[in-house]
């Protein structure tokens, strides 16, 4: 089958030419490559910037004007271009035999509307907050909406998450990752069983606000001002918008002299910084499934996160693989890992096995073949020939 993915994801050349992007996206792309027979991309162009991976060699690429500015800019420039987006989307759709949107994202759900429209087998996935939260928008309320209407038939329905019962009638959970079988192999988790000093902790993850890194800032400053010693170290990979105020953020709060700031970093440099924490800390405001958790746990990393998405099933019980906070609450945070850094009576070595463990079984090969099982069940056909 040929598989086409519309996606609001901004993607850009390098100088060989290749195409590349950032965070988990390159690496799921390629999972879809593995289970279809051709695959092509409809994507939003932007600038070359450094990091990122680069996407299936054998994807096919579409690259569509951005849109202009954020947030309601954006939207009243998709809404001002509105034929055009939806020209692009409907002559790549009718090309294909199946489409895939990675949701939420305004060029995403167009591309889910414009699928129904055309009556295609369609793949969704959700990776937003499923249950909602102080972040939810206007626009994750109808996507959630779209799902919930239009599952069931040749419409597959995923949301990353993890839960005792289905997010809704006829919509499954699916986790989420960027490990492959041959990186999780090689990787050999850290078995110390004390804390470093000073101890080391790691955020992984893209630099927005809803990612929670300033409210991470506003713990160490706390923890600062209440005398912790010694005070953690902080590394923070990776990149985006918030980098620039969130460098500022860290001088006026006094902590700049514990905080460094890594970049986008490629997936061994990350694994680097994995190997050398003691701590891997995910304050997200808004969160589905973080492929982060998983990342961290395969380099025996317990997580400190936010109590959103699934972070309470892959955490387990506060001590089990880490421990869960309140989102957007500094001294909940700070009160956290004080408790953490401070306690004599945590066994190390027992919790980095557990998170390993967890990980296992959870690979991108894992995550392929969970959905082409269900592609092939719902569309009554293998998802590639028996020669690919």
């Amino acid at each position: 089958m040929r598989l086409c993915v519309a996606s609001h994801k901004e993607c850009w050349q390098a100088a060989d030419g290749r195409w590349m992007s950032s965070g988990g996206f390159p690496r799921q792309m390629e999972g879809l490559a593995s289970i279809f027979d051709s695959i092509t991309l409809v994507v939003v162009a932007g600038g070359p910037r450094s990091g990122g991976g680069p996407l299936p060699a054998s994807a096919s690429v579409i690259a569509l004007r951005p849109p202009s500015g954020t947030d309601a800019r954006r939207k009243a420039s998709i809404a001002a271009n509105l034929g055009y987006y939806l020209g692009a989307l409907s002559d790549a759709f009718r090309r294909v035999d199946a489409v895939h949107v990675p949701l939420p994202g305004d060029i995403s759900l167009l591309g889910l509307l414009t699928a129904l429209r055309l009556r295609k087998p369609l793949l969704a996935r959700y990776g937003g907050s499923w249950g909602g939260d102080g972040e939810t928008t206007l626009m994750n309320r109808v996507t959630r909406s779209c799902i919930r209407r239009f599952a069931g038939g040749r419409n597959v329905m995923l949301v990353t998450g993890e839960g005792p019962a289905p997010p809704a009638p006829g919509v499954s959970w699916i986790f989420s990752t960027a490990l492959t079988d041959a990186e999780l192999a090689a990787i050999r988790p850290a078995t110390h069983a004390a804390l470093r000093n000073p101890p080391s902790l790691v955020y992984a993850g893209r630099l927005s606000p809803e990612k929670g890194v300033d409210v991470l800032l506003e713990a160490m400053a706390l923890l600062r001002r209440e005398g912790l010693d010694p005070m953690p170290m902080v590394r923070i990979c990776g990149d985006g918008p918030e980098r620039a105020p969130l460098k500022r953020l860290a001088a006026a709060l006094g902590i700049a002299d514990l905080v460094t700031f890594t970049g986008q970093l490629d997936r061994v440099a990350l694994g680097g910084a994995f190997v050398s924490a003691d701590l891997c800390v995910q304050p997200s405001r808004t969160e589905g499934f973080s492929k982060a958790w998983l990342d961290a746990m395969a380099h025996g990393l317990p997580v400190v996160t936010s109590d959103v998405g699934a972070a309470r099933a892959v955490i387990g019980a506060d001590g089990q693989r880490g421990w869960v906070t309140a989102p957007g609450d500094a001294p909940a945070l700070a009160g956290r890992l004080r408790e953490i850094l401070a306690s004599g009576t945590i066994d190390w070595r027992a919790m980095r096995a557990r998170c390993r463990a967890h990980v296992e079984g959870r690979t991108l090969e894992a995550w392929a073949r969970e959905v082409e099982m269900r592609c092939t069940a719902a569309w009554g056909r293998p998802t590639r020939s028996a020669s690919s």
